[in-house]
């Protein structure tokens, strides 16, 4: 059982996550499992994400349209993205002396600087099926390793010259199986309780309320300028794992 303190911070960390998310439309498994991994062990943390992630990236994928209106290739790409995570998370669970929150570190300090330096741009070769499954199984294993569904994920969809709506609507779609695999992985391989079960369904709460005001705050703060300050934030998390671990 987790001590009442434990649970205080974590009800904070997944609001964080729940703010960013409605601000920007992604974020919530990273700075739940990120900054989780700081107070809990990695499988833990990502048993706890897993129903609030499932939950709004369901519904982000709702309100941003028909997701069969996606390129055909993104489905070869989503496919390769959910088999291997049993993979990544059968590493974590019987090879626990590896260092996996220096591992999640060095995801989130990528993705960070990526997302800060380099210029979105589509590249055609990215649309080859064999681009489709290498992209999605190495971000299938890093899910399974780490808990981070974006790296090399996002990376790939952005290359696909998608416009926003269909970028979001591709993100919550990756999200969406990364965590189902995720959860399904660690139920399987014992890693899942009822009490976990239980307490990310309570972790809704503070999660939908952070979504709720980054909404709101969306509405009047400027998008670019926020997720710029987040993802300098979220870089210095992934620094932070990085040493700290």
């Amino acid at each position: 059982m987790l001590e009442p303190h434990t649970l205080a911070i974590i009800a904070l960390i997944f609001f964080a996550g729940g703010l960013v998310k409605g601000m920007v439309g992604f974020g919530l498994p990273t700075i739940g499992i990120g900054l989780g991994a700081l107070v809990l062990d990695i499988p833990t943390a990502m048993m706890l994400i897993a129903i609030p992630t499932v939950l709004t990236n369901a519904w982000q994928v709702w309100i941003n349209g028909n997701p069969r209106e996606l390129p055909r290739h993104f489905w070869v790409f989503l496919v390769a993205a959910l088999l291997p995570i049993p993979l990544g998370i059968a590493t974590l669970v019987y090879l626990p002396q590896f260092p996996y929150e220096r591992l999640l570190g060095g995801v989130i300090l990528i993705y960070s600087l990526w997302s800060l330096l380099i210029t979105d741009r589509t590249l055609p070769w990215l649309a080859h099926w064999r681009a489709a499954v290498l992209a999605g199984s190495a971000n299938a294993v890093l899910t399974g390793m780490t808990g981070c569904f974006s790296v090399p994920g996002v990376m790939y969809l952005r290359g696909l010259g998608l416009n926003k709506s269909e970028l979001l609507r591709a993100m919550g779609m990756l999200y969406l199986v990364s965590a189902l695999g995720m959860w399904a992985s660690l139920a399987g391989l014992g890693q899942g309780t009822v009490q976990l079960g239980m307490a990310s369904l309570v972790a809704c709460l503070p999660v939908g309320l952070g979504v709720l005001l980054g909404n709101q705050l969306n509405r009047r703060l400027s998008e670019h300028h926020f997720k710029h300050m987040f993802l300098w934030i979220f870089g210095g998390i992934g620094l932070a794992l990085l040493v700290m671990s």
